[in-house]
């Protein structure tokens, strides 16, 4: 779509009482696309003749690597070594390597149910994974040199771009199994893993429930609980839940599978404790994360528990549900996304002109998926990647929180292609820095509707912060604790039971939630649609992010010079460990108090939701 307004925009009022004033000069958008554009972007169709072309392009540039290379001494030098390199570098360069998959891909995230699509992407992947797995011999055989022309490298000016690199893989080669062990795990990986969680996922796009006299796609309905009023909301709730339970026999064997797969691949690597993999690829410290563990944990949860206390007052009861534990106190405003679109062009340009003119461009070369549809997943994500398009993907409901989701997720476009500022190796980053750009634009953008809300409103803003920081900080730890016992319980018993992951579910639901929120066995469903749980243990990222982004934010209000702090962090991909790159802005992530940081902020912020709210108790 290209009108400057599509329909459904045109419907919907912005309510009396709720405005907002641009605090930038804003450049004029002559058009407002709201779904991606995938034969500009990529192919005329799933029956381009160029999807084969590149997909023969990909494996003959893999198979001459191998033949140059494949059995040559290439670490015998720097000089050597660096040609491999730079081979690898014009592979990764190169808009047709991956540009196949990463468009089928997208195709299915729009439509679960489009078989041919899936198909397709199967077949393709199946052969780009065989080409690639014939890649395999380059880090096995460089982190095999010996320690002492490890050194040699890594103290070579020729290989000054690459000495992070060559780091992390000596440093890692502890966990590196045979040439053939490797491909082995990668050709079934597909099969023991990404085709379970590809069918729970079409499975659940496929299931509707009623609501108001309409079908709704589950997807779409959770986000619409959100939406509804306090009373109504656990019906609709329970309805889904209703809905989704149908799947807990399928999704048993497929939490069973995936633990067990991550069980034998632990065991063969010698990883100490079932995070530990994720812990190495999110180039994170397993000490540090540890401690966030253990803090949110504990006084994290302490805060939580309070907050909902305080909540159930509020709504004149000494129990919600859980449905109702993000209920606002008032009524929050609806905001088109006409209306969303420029309030996040505002806070994006008042950080840094360059991040609302990439904003500006991803809208407008329609690289951002709006609404939600039957077939669409559920929930948002930024897809992007070296030499291809970053594709934003949402599914707005016209709400304050699809107005965060949106700024959230474009904090994720901006982080991706600052991070195009370092060579191809380095473009990718940490899902920890990731999640850390996300949520600073998200409460940037927080902090510029809060200020220009009226007296009355500011109670209810102030709510659902607290309410949205939970939910990133203390539910995801909660989430994290529940897939960690759930590992633990296949490891130790084999299997895990439909049952036991539905009371494992409410287990660390009561224990973030506190006993003012009713936890039922319908809510112990809800293991069913996290997807997070099918990722390998990486929401724990979200909290380190929020609270690390939670400084940011606090030093770029104090000084806005800070900006040049914020790009640095930006820009900076993944060249370096996440502890270095906050380092290099001055926050240190190796310190438990710099955790208890964001708490404190949580905390105060508790405290003066109580006072604003003395005369409704």
């Amino acid at each position: 779509m290209t009108s400057k307004l599509t329909k459904h925009t045109k419907t919907k009022k912005t309510p009396k009482g709720f405005s907002y004033t641009p605090t930038q000069k804003l450049p004029k958008l002559k058009k407002l696309p709201t779904e991606w554009d995938m034969k500009g972007q990529y192919y005329t169709s799933i029956n381009d003749k160029q999807i084969e072309a590149d997909v023969v392009k990909a494996e003959k540039a893999y198979a001459t690597i191998v033949k140059k290379f494949k059995g040559t001494d290439f670490t015998q030098n720097p000089k050597t070594l660096l040609a491999v390199f730079t081979a690898f570098e014009k592979l990764s360069n190169d808009p047709a390597i991956g540009k196949p998959t990463r468009y089928l891909s997208l195709l299915t995230a729009l439509d679960s149910n489009n078989e041919a699509a899936n198909k397709k992407l199967n077949l393709i992947g199946q052969r780009l994974t065989k080409a690639g797995n014939a890649l395999v011999f380059f880090n096995l055989e460089l982190a095999k040199t010996s320690k002492e022309n490890q050194k040699k490298l890594l103290a070579s000016p020729l290989l000054k771009d690459y000495q992070y690199d060559l780091t992390c893989t000596f440093e890692n080669a502890k966990y590196d199994l045979t040439e053939a062990e490797e491909k082995i795990l990668r050709l079934t990986g597909d099969c023991s893993y990404g085709m379970w969680v590809e069918m729970t996922e079409k499975i659940l796009g496929r299931k509707t429930v009623t609501h108001k006299g309409a079908t709704v796609p589950v997807n779409e309905a959770i986000d619409l609980v959100n939406a509804l009023p306090f009373a109504k909301k656990p019906k609709l709730w329970n309805d889904i839940m209703q809905e989704i339970s149908t799947l807990d026999e399928v999704v048993e064997n497929e939490l069973t599978a995936i633990c067990t797969k991550k069980k034998i691949t632990d065991e063969l690597r010698g990883y100490a404790t079932p995070y530990t993999a994720s812990v190495i690829d999110h180039e994170d410290n397993e000490a540090s994360v540890e401690a966030l563990i253990a803090s949110v944990s504990s006084r994290g949860f302490t805060l939580s528990k309070q907050f909902y206390a305080l909540k159930a007052k509020l709504h004149g009861a000494k129990k919600i549900t859980y449905a109702q534990r993000n209920a606002q106190l008032g009524t929050a405003p609806t905001i088109d996304f006409v209306q969303a679109t420029e309030i996040c062009r505002d806070v994006f340009y008042g950080v840094n002109n360059t991040y609302g003119e990439i904003f500006d461009r991803l809208l407008v070369n329609g690289q951002i998926d709006v609404y939600p549809k039957k077939g669409k997943r559920g929930g948002a994500f930024c897809w992007g990647q070296t030499a291809q398009p970053t594709n934003v993907f949402l599914n707005q409901v016209d709400t304050l929180r699809s107005l965060e989701t949106y700024a959230h997720e474009m904090g994720h476009a901006i982080h991706t292609e600052r991070s195009k500022t370092q060579p191809s190796h380095y473009q990718g980053y940490s899902t920890t820095t990731a999640e850390t750009a996300s949520t600073l634009f998200e409460g940037l953008l927080f902090d510029a509707v809060f200020a220009q809300s009226a007296e009355k409103d500011k109670v209810t803003l102030l709510h659902d912060k607290l309410a949205g920081d939970i939910s990133t900080i203390q539910r995801q730890i909660s989430f994290h604790n529940f897939e960690l016992e759930m590992h633990t319980i296949v490891r130790e018993q084999g299997a895990i039971t439909r049952a036991e992951l539905n009371a494992l579910m409410q287990k660390h639901l009561k224990a973030y939630c506190g006993p003012a929120i009713e936890i039922t066995e319908l809510d112990g469903h809800s293991y069913i649609y996290v997807g997070h749980f099918r990722y390998g243990f990486y929401v724990y990222t979200y909290a380190f992010g929020q609270l690390m982004s939670c400084i940011m934010a606090e030093n770029f209000t104090a000084d806005n010079a800070y900006a040049s702090q914020i790009d640095t962090f930006l820009t900076s991909g993944g060249k370096d460990t996440v502890a270095n790159i906050f380092s290099s802005i001055n926050i240190n992530t190796t310190n438990a108090a710099t955790f208890d940081h964001g708490l404190n902020k949580m905390e105060q912020e508790i405290k003066l939701l109580q006072k604003l709210t003395t005369k409704r108790l």
